[in-house]
């Protein structure tokens, strides 16, 4: 989260005032903080009512975690209407002084068409060298610090016996990236591998190739790609944060990242789906609660819902 100005915002702001004058919309919707800070500044002179939706968290220490507690606080006090991505975040909205304030739930994108074929074809690619009985676990997200990779090679050093190839997919801070390759060059995993692929833009076919999806994240909102996860029907292992327990709810196996026993609690998790009439198991469980998470339609008339009542108050 940032919480400086920069000359380039000033721009912003003024040609955000511009086109707010020029286009005299009903509403302004900005999403994350930044946006929502600008567009404030920008609509503070306006009568067009301002909804801001919060996607993350604020994370920092010392200074700048005060500096951040104050944007945080501005924008809640500040907008007409705020929206929390997850139930923690539009909890935090209220603490800081929002007064309206409601979850507003994201959907994930409806997954793209796999064939067998293709699938076969990524499972073969993906476990070249492996035995025929090996797992692959998948991850999807940016190489960084709030990730929390660190923990997944703890939990991979734990799993040495087990034919497992654990995939990343994503781009990379390449800093975090460097420290993380050097440590599994300095780790034996034994039968296992973990793998950085890069930016994908095959990730449902990642998905229809794996047989769990894992999370070690500190923190995550509803991550939509673990809504994904779900609807592709994997077995889940997440951090128990934010708002993946309300998501997750009961249909993946969940582990306290802060925990001294976490790795050994992901690592238990993913020994016990190695058994496939475990993962059928959970697999059924996530079908069955993406069908009961609303589409986009179901958003997109929840959004709607807002802006009427918003105007008419």
């Amino acid at each position: 989260m940032s919480t400086q100005l920069h000359p380039r915002d000033v721009t912003s702001i003024r040609e955000l005032r511009r086109r707010i004058h020029h286009f005299a919309p009903d509403i302004i919707h900005a999403h994350g903080f930044r946006a929502g800070l600008l567009s404030l500044l920008a609509a503070r002179r306006s009568p067009v009512p301002v909804v801001v939706s919060w996607h993350n968290q604020a994370s920092g220490r010392g200074i700048k975690q005060r500096l951040e507690h104050a944007v945080e606080s501005f924008i809640a006090r500040r907008a007409d209407l705020t929206l929390g991505a997850s139930a923690d975040l539009a909890e935090r909205a209220r603490a800081v002084g929002g007064t309206r304030v409601d979850f507003a739930p994201v959907a994930a994108p409806a997954p793209a068409a796999v064939t067998p074929a293709e699938t076969e074809a990524l499972r073969r690619e993906l476990l070249d060298g492996f035995p025929g009985d090996a797992m692959l676990a998948l991850m999807v997200g940016r190489v960084a610090p709030q990730k929390n990779y660190e923990l997944l090679i703890d939990v991979a050093e734990r799993l040495t016996d087990l034919p497992l190839h654990i995939v990343i997919a994503g781009a990379a801070d390449a800093d975090v990236q460097t420290e993380l390759t050097e440590r599994l060059a300095r780790s034996d995993l034994g039968a296992g591998r973990v793998s950085f692929l890069g930016p994908r833009s095959d990730v449902s076919a990642l998905m229809s190739a794996a047989d769990c999806y894992l999370l070690t994240s500190h923190w995550e909102a509803r991550a939509l790609v673990v809504q994904e996860a779900l609807a592709a029907g994997l077995p889940i292992v997440a951090s128990k944060v934010g708002g993946i327990p309300e998501l997750v709810a009961g249909a993946g196996i969940l582990v306290d990242p802060a925990s001294p026993a976490a790795a050994a609690e992901f690592a238990g998790a993913i020994r016990e789906l190695s058994d496939p009439a475990a993962r059928s198991e959970w697999s059924a469980r996530a079908r069955a609660r993406a069908a009961e998470l609303p589409d986009e339609e179901a958003v997109a008339r929840n959004l709607e819902r807002h802006y009427t009542e918003l105007l008419s108050s």
